[in-house]
């Protein structure tokens, strides 16, 4: 019956794709078949894997550019397969996505942001929003208890939701904003410039953070198109009393010009990979006295 019902979807989902009045005759397909195989193992790995608490985060350090001291961690999902290998967000979301699981993932990954902020109370960390979570009524009830549950958390974190999420309904993300910070939460706006938001909207959204998108910044050192976009984003930055942040720095020449300019934060293989082993435990204790002043 679950196989017939697909096909009818898959169906119904094409016919509405022709023109109205259109009708479409299911017809086998030995590539879509094997995407739907694909979709019910994807399905039945990520809701193990959440069920048998095998959802992770690898933690990147952010720091702050002058000093170099770091200022915060930035926490990214990772998938624990049964065998024990490491699988990257990247290769889970837009699967997670496509199958309307990814704000079980978005869960999961607050749930343990917020322990780790609970059990250390000089730590800071970030974590990133799928736009499906952003319009979710349980998120916000979540947010709202644990919260409530760890009222000395908030101001330690910072949610990053991504341009491309934030410009397809600036009005909707103008809201999303201004609850998450009235939670006591700082906001940041992630792979800033690959979406070219307009300066008025990165205004109206009032969010705290922009970190400016990688694919620009690998190439500082190289493209004079993109120092001269980097550098118009971090003097838009500090006109507007935002912060910014250079993603994706690979070198000393790119984090030196990044300087000149006046950005507040590095983030990139320069700086440190990201790591499930807890940076912060290891750290020496003037290092983690930093961080909590950062």
């Amino acid at each position: 019956m679950h196989e017939i019902l697909s096909r009818a979807q898959e169906t119904l989902d094409r016919a509405k794709a022709k023109r109205p009045g259109s009708f479409f005759a299911y017809q086998p397909s030995i590539e879509r078949e094997a995407q739907r195989r694909e979709n019910v193992r994807s399905t039945e790995e990520i809701v193990t894997a959440l069920n048998e608490r095998r959802i992770l985060l690898a933690y990147e350090p952010v720091v702050d550019t002058q000093t170099r001291e770091t200022a915060f961690y930035e926490c990214l999902m990772r998938i624990q397969r049964a065998d024990g290998t490491i699988v990257p967000a990247s290769a889970v979301i837009p699967v997670a996505e496509q199958l309307g699981l990814v704000r079980l993932l978005d869960h999961r990954v607050f749930e343990l942001t917020v322990q780790e902020l609970a059990a250390n109370p000089a730590l800071r960390l970030s974590f990133n929003v799928s736009p499906a979570s952003t319009i979710d009524p349980d998120w916000w009830v979540r947010l709202g208890s644990l919260l409530r549950a760890h009222p000395d958390v908030a101001p330690r974190m910072t949610v990053e939701i991504t341009e491309m999420a934030a410009i397809h309904d600036i009005d909707d993300t103008r809201g999303f904003v201004t609850r998450v910070k009235d939670a006591g939460c700082r906001i940041a706006i992630d792979d800033f410039g690959a979406g070219y938001t307009s300066f008025r909207n990165l205004r109206k959204l009032g969010v705290d953070i922009v970190k400016i998108d990688g694919s620009f910044v690998q190439n500082l050192t190289r493209s004079e198109d993109d120092r001269t976009f980097v550098r118009t984003l971090v003097d838009l930055g500090r006109r507007l009393g935002l912060e910014t942040i250079a993603e994706w720095v690979q070198d000393e020449q790119s984090a030196s010009i990044l300087s000149a300019w006046g950005c507040h934060y590095l983030q990139g293989a320069l700086i440190g990979k990201a790591h499930i082993e807890r940076p912060w435990v290891t750290a020496l204790p003037q290092d983690s006295a930093r961080a909590a002043t950062a």
